[in-house]
């Protein structure tokens, strides 16, 4: 069984994540424990939507709020006052039938409709470009695709060009995984209630989100539940850089074991990011085949020549990698292997004879077959880098399937393998056995380039040589990743070696 989650941050200033069933019990605690009546919190939550418009559209009057009869609907009508408040035109519709049905949402419907805002049913004659476009239509109870007026009303709302706000989630997202069953809002700004949830950050969710604001509705401290999850962001502690005092081994010497004939550049891009992350020693294993090209390419690494057959690693390649694994304080494997049948063997083995922290990327990831339980008989950390195909791979399962539940797949892994799983794509996720998660909110597009997962995974390498454990070791690599990925800019261009040299700038920041 999964072990319950921690409330406290793995990363400093790590951003804590709710399910939206953890979400309700802290409301419904909040109305029975502490006797705080529900239409408080859903007046707090329409008033600070209603703030976060004000800032966000401070030169647009006008605003067309659209309204379900739950009690996001309701947030929605609460909304409508405060901006009528502020002065803007404020027009509220409804899709056809969708009258409010929760105590709340009628309570606030008819607070609105004593102020002369009567929502009328909802025609795509409302939508204009000129108006802000509220999404009240459905909320974190709603599950799997919307239907009949709701799903149309959503395509002509995402089809109009109009700026939209969502209320706590865009509706046709799963707040829990970011999953789109059919039609969804594509907002441009969320603001979410007491605390934000994973599939506002997961993609496609993350697409239809926006920016997210957390919007404080009052829920007292006792009865906050623990988060599922946590999002690194803007304020997160990516810190890794070297002592004044360390010399090149107590700053972390990693081995990179890497390389075939075709594919020497993942071993060298994984060689540079680890010293560029910090490390002050690394060692490049690879086959004796094509350690002339290591050694023409990698100046600061030592390319050491191990026996190879045809340029491949095997079984006889073994007790000279363990020999120069000796020196070192983490291990890097897979960049480049090659997936002949000879290195099979040789990865299983290198693992288990090395007791020393481990990443595995890439072509390692292949060598683990379709049966990478195995991984729990070592005893020394271990993380696993793959992508959604890779992951499907080790998992058993199609592509589709790892991409439409992202948090739920890497925590498979994870909990399959017994390792701290990084599933890299949008929105990496970081998932370890105990349940911890971690999500990247930093993320950016410069990251889509070929290189990028070998660059992360020396950063991984380097972080685990330095002593951190392997959560804190994936999650801190992530964040620096992402960041020197921001740091390379949007225009376009950007190689997986332009990532390695902005890695110094954002250390420590």
């Amino acid at each position: 069984m999964r072990a319950q989650p921690s409330s406290d941050p793995p990363i400093d200033g790590a951003l804590p994540l709710y399910s939206a069933s953890a979400l309700g019990s802290a409301d419904r605690r909040t109305t029975t424990r502490h006797r705080l009546p529900s239409i408080v919190l859903m007046e707090r939550a329409g008033l600070g939507a209603a703030e976060a418009i004000l800032r966000r559209y401070p030169r647009h009057r006008s605003c067309l709020i659209v309204c379900g009869r739950g009690n996001n609907g309701g947030d929605g009508y609460t909304v409508a006052r405060h901006l009528a408040d502020a002065g803007w035109e404020v027009e509220i519709a409804t899709p056809r039938g969708h009258s409010p049905r929760t105590p709340d949402a009628m309570t606030m419907a008819a607070v609105a409709r004593s102020m002369g805002l009567r929502p009328r049913p909802f025609t795509p004659s409302m939508l204009d470009t000129d108006r802000v476009v509220v999404d009240a239509l459905l909320g974190t109870g709603s599950r799997g695709a919307p239907r009949d007026q709701i799903a149309s009303t959503i395509e002509h709302i995402t089809e109009s060009g109009c700026p939209v706000v969502a209320m706590d989630v865009p509706s046709g997202v799963d707040p829990d995984t970011g999953r789109v069953e059919g039609v969804a809002i594509y907002a441009d700004l969320t603001t979410t209630f007491h605390g934000s949830k994973p599939g506002l950050h997961i993609q496609p969710g993350r697409a239809c989100s926006g920016t997210v604001e957390v919007i404080d509705i009052g829920i007292p401290t006792p009865v906050r539940s623990a988060p599922t999850a946590w999002l690194l962001s803007a304020g997160t502690n990516a810190g890794s850089g070297r002592d004044v005092t360390s010399d090149k081994y107590r700053s972390g010497a990693v081995l990179v074991i890497a390389g075939s004939p075709g594919l020497t550049g993942a071993g060298i891009l994984t060689s540079r990011a680890t010293l560029r992350a910090g490390a002050g020693l690394t060692v490049a294993a690879v086959p004796a085949s094509v350690q002339p090209v290591y050694a023409t390419a990698l100046i600061e690494v030592m390319a050491a020549p191990i026996p190879d057959s045809d340029g491949h690693f095997t079984a006889e390649s073994v007790e000279p990698v363990v020999t120069q694994a000796a020196r070192v304080g983490a291990i890097a494997i897979g960049p480049g292997l090659g997936r002949d049948q000879r290195t099979n063997p040789f990865v299983r083995a290198v693992l288990d004879a090395v007791d020393l922290p481990a990443v595995i990327d890439a072509d390692g990831l292949f060598h683990l077959g379709r049966r990478p339980a195995w991984l729990r008989e070592r005893p020394s950390p271990t993380i696993i880098t793959p992508h959604a195909g890779e992951a499907a791979r080790l998992l058993g399962r199609e592509r589709r399937d790892i991409e439409s539940n992202r948090l739920a797949s890497a925590r498979a892994l994870a909990d399959v393998t017994g390792a701290v799983t990084v599933l890299k794509g949008p929105g990496a996720i970081v998932a370890a056995p105990d349940g911890t998660a971690i999500i990247d909110g930093i993320g950016t597009s410069a990251l889509a380039t070929a290189g990028s997962g070998d660059v992360l995974t020396g950063i991984v390498a380097a972080l685990l040589a330095k002593g951190l454990d392997p959560v804190r070791a994936a999650g801190t690599a992530v964040t620096l990743h992402s960041r020197a990925g921001v740091a390379c800019g949007m225009g376009g261009g950007t190689m997986a070696g332009d990532i390695i040299e902005a890695l110094p700038r954002v250390i420590g920041t």
